[in-house]
């Protein structure tokens, strides 16, 4: 019975021609957006490789030079974007791309995308996650909110369950009629879009984006599942489709608009992200302190640098220097990371009341562009860093000056440089997605079997009546 309801709710949405229209709207959005996120994503690709390539060969072909100067010019090192980025950006065009591996100092990400943004860029990306998450389900109200509605008001609703049909029967149809429109919109570049993504990846990386590509399915069946049976509710509800209509609207934009802003400035305001220029003192005052100290237990010393200490420590003086400010990198770093994550965390509370951000958390955790692989990259590159300053300095200590007068006309050797490996980021499997963001599948999961009870509460009261 359930089937023949919702081939009778199609074949009426198609006659209506919202869903035409509406429909063809959404379409177009997506295919622009998917094009535009694939040849961003290829150009990305391919300037970041070459970056990186001609960054290692620049340093390996550098010549004689003392290792200290070496470690000061340092090298670039350039984040690998997701296959699923071209569908979900997640937080990447505002957190940067490139690390610079300099000598003492831990650097953040630079060249932000946001930055090279017009104007209008700025109100947000459009991308087919975006697409789905705010878009799909206006449509979905727009076609659906006179589901239940329409139906009493012409009285067709109290005849259908008199002759028999189960409320179970009529919310199955018609929340049917309504996922069926959704995949029409959906599956058809769903599937072309995969096919591509995964014809161009390497054989060794295409199970690990299958399984992104079916957890990603699952998490946004789930929130377009909440909209169909909220719509349906609603429209069973209320008292005119009028009605039905104002309330759904009115959600919409408190949950998809309003809602994501008002978290963001709450988590702010409980869990504070200190300015650059806060980061930086404190930063530069405890890496002065911890390296006095070292200085002090290991030389005797009461600054670093002290012209008393002989060249010839001065190779040493370096490795404990640098593994000095490492501990006080790792606690400092680390807080603001906390910070961001208790943030993230709290957002993701308010998902149970505004489902988008569970998603929005969910699709950037499975894509691969979110805040966690951006600290795993961040952690990579800084041990990257570490391991140059090392072998720097334990060429100096091998290579120390024992006249104690020609430290700083020492020069390596160009095999110094080929010890140190190139830079090979592998992006994190999507078992470290899912344990980071199994909260928000919850949350998703929550709040659709919320909207299915709400709904069937909603289409049992004209039996009560």
């Amino acid at each position: 019975m359930y089937a023949t309801i919702a081939v009778k709710d199609l074949r009426e949405l198609f006659r209506e021609g919202r869903l035409l229209w509406s429909g063809a709207l959404i379409v177009a959005l997506m295919l622009v957006a998917l094009a535009a996120g694939w040849n961003r994503q290829a150009q990305v690709n391919s300037e970041r490789a070459a970056g990186q390539a001609l960054d290692y060969e620049a340093w390996l072909q550098q010549g004689p030079r003392h290792p200290h100067d070496a470690a000061e010019q340092g090298m670039h090192v350039f984040k690998p974007e997701p296959p699923l980025a071209s569908f979900d950006p997640g937080i990447e065009p505002f957190v940067g791309s490139t690390v610079w591996l300099q000598a003492h100092r831990q650097s953040e990400l630079k060249f932000r995308p946001a930055q090279d943004a017009t104007g209008l860029q700025r109100f947000g990306e459009l991308s087919p996650a975006w697409i789905i998450q705010v878009l799909l389900p206006l449509l979905l109200i727009i076609i659906g909110f006179n589901a239940v509605s329409a139906e009493r008001e012409r009285g067709t609703l109290r005849q259908l369950l008199s002759i028999g049909v189960s409320t179970r029967s009529l919310l199955l149809g018609k929340a049917a009629a309504l996922a069926g429109c959704a995949a029409i919109l959906t599956l058809p570049l769903g599937l072309a879009f995969s096919i591509f993504i995964l014809a161009r990846l390497p054989a060794a990386e295409r199970l690990d984006v299958v399984y992104r590509m079916a957890w990603l399915a699952v998490g946004y069946g789930a929130y377009l599942g909440f909209y169909i049976f909220l719509t349906l509710a609603v429209s069973a509800l209320a008292r005119s489709s009028r009605t039905a209509l104002v309330l759904l609207l009115g959600f919409w934009v408190a949950a998809t608009l309003i809602a994501p802003r008002a978290a963001s400035e709450a988590s702010n305001l409980l869990y504070p992200t200190p300015s650059r220029l806060e980061f930086t003192d404190h930063l530069s005052h405890e890496m002065s302190e911890a390296a006095d100290k070292a200085w002090h237990n290991h030389f005797g010393v009461k600054t670093q640098w002290d012209s008393s200490l002989p060249l010839s420590k001065w190779g040493a003086a370096l490795k404990v220097d640098d593994e000095a400010g490492y501990g006080v990198l790792d606690a400092t770093f680390g807080k603001l990371w906390d910070t961001f994550e208790s943030q993230q965390r709290l957002q993701q509370l308010v998902g149970i009341i505004a489902p988008v951000i569970a998603l929005r958390d969910f699709s950037m955790g499975i894509a691969g562009t979110d805040f966690s692989q951006h600290r795993d990259f961040s952690a990579a590159a800084e041990a990257q860093r570490r391991k140059i300053q090392d072998i720097v300095s334990q060429d100096l200590i091998d290579h120390a000056d024992p006249l104690g007068n020609a430290h700083f006309t020492y020069k390596a050797e160009t095999a110094l440089w080929a010890t140190v490996p190139q830079f090979r980021y592998a992006l994190p499997t999507v078992s470290f997605a899912l344990a980071h963001h199994w909260p928000a599948l919850v949350l998703l999961a929550m709040t659709f079997v919320l909207a299915v009870t709400l709904a069937r509460y909603g289409l049992s009261r004209p039996l009560m009546r």
